[in-house]
């Protein structure tokens, strides 16, 4: 990864992007794009638009200018650089391809795509920021395809509780908290979730039930990762978490599963099954509809992704 010393009063360019990958006969195999306008060899990546998260970005290009739909992994890399002047920051995300590939959006901004081994990619692409971060992911790549994953997530901005004469458990979203959960959708279908948890508080049901009804899933209510549950058990949340854990280890399934809870809980989970590796993590807080991203395999936590609230 490589910095650059920026003046503080030029605008930065933000964009994002994805090392594309497939299982290969004998090793994985990397998507390339080429860009007639620079005629170069690159990974897919864009500049984000209006509203649009950095892996919201990363997603959508992937689609665009390669044609594969692909699922979302771990976070490789954040890089800056100078582009014809100007600063750009641009974040890449390991994505395997899941589909089929479809016609490339638009010919005239990606005339050619290809798959490289790495040794191939790497003689392939041009600029030497994307060798950099192609080693990134050489670094972390073994095994990566057998990655399921687990999402905590922070139900979105509620009433204070000075604002609710109710029952704590049904204190619903504030203004702010409904459009949240309604961008979810944006961020989160790149992990390709199989299925949708929540704590039984209305918050946590509101924060992800639009969700489900977009992606099709049913959501499940699970008093164990309720704040309720956690005042009396502090274990209970995390049993119920780990068994997911376990559950992968066992069948050797991989799925990609999604938490809804809240911040007295979500860490205590986060804890105990990171271990120091989420000691930064946890450190930072969570703030109304954030979330923490967990990527496992046989039974241990392998990479940790913070998710900011939309």
């Amino acid at each position: 990864m490589s910095k650059a010393n920026f003046d503080s009063d030029t605008t930065e360019i933000m964009a994002a992007g994805a090392v594309l990958y497939r299982l290969g006969e004998d090793e994985i195999e990397i998507g390339l794009i080429h860009r007639p306008r620079y005629d170069d060899w690159s990974f897919p990546k864009g500049k984000i638009e209006f509203g649009e998260s950095f892996l919201a970005t990363a997603h959508r290009e992937v689609l665009e200018e390669t044609g594969y739909a692909a699922k979302f992994g771990p976070l490789i890399a954040e890089i800056q650089y100078l582009a014809e002047g100007v600063p750009k920051r641009v974040k890449y995300w390991a994505a395997q391809a899941i589909s089929a590939a479809k016609p490339i959006a638009d010919i005239e901004e990606v005339d050619q795509f290809e798959w490289h081994s790495v040794k191939s990619a790497k003689t392939k692409l041009t600029h030497e920021e994307d060798r950099k971060v192609l080693k990134l992911f050489k670094d972390i790549s073994v095994g990566i395809d057998k990655y399921s994953t687990l999402i905590l997530l922070r139900h979105a901005k509620a009433l204070k509780r000075v604002e609710w004469i109710g029952d704590d458990g049904d204190r619903p979203l504030d203004n702010r908290g409904q459009i949240q959960s309604e961008k979810f959708r944006s961020i989160y279908e790149a992990y390709g979730i199989d299925e949708i948890f929540s704590s039984d508080a209305y918050r946590c049901l509101e924060t992800v039930r639009p969700l489900g009804r977009d992606l099709g899933i049913n959501v499940g209510i699970a008093s164990d990762i309720s704040e309720y549950q956690y005042s009396r058990n502090k274990d209970k949340p995390l049993k119920f978490a780990k068994k997911f854990l376990k559950a992968s280890k066992d069948s050797e399934s991989i799925k990609t599963i999604l938490l809804c809870s809240h911040n007295p809980v979500l860490p205590k989970i986060l804890k105990e099954l990171a271990g120091a590796m989420a000691v930064d993590e946890i450190n930072l807080g969570l703030e109304p509809g954030d979330g923490w991203v967990l990527f496992h395999h046989e039974g241990k936590v392998r990479a940790i992704n913070f998710i900011q609230a939309p």
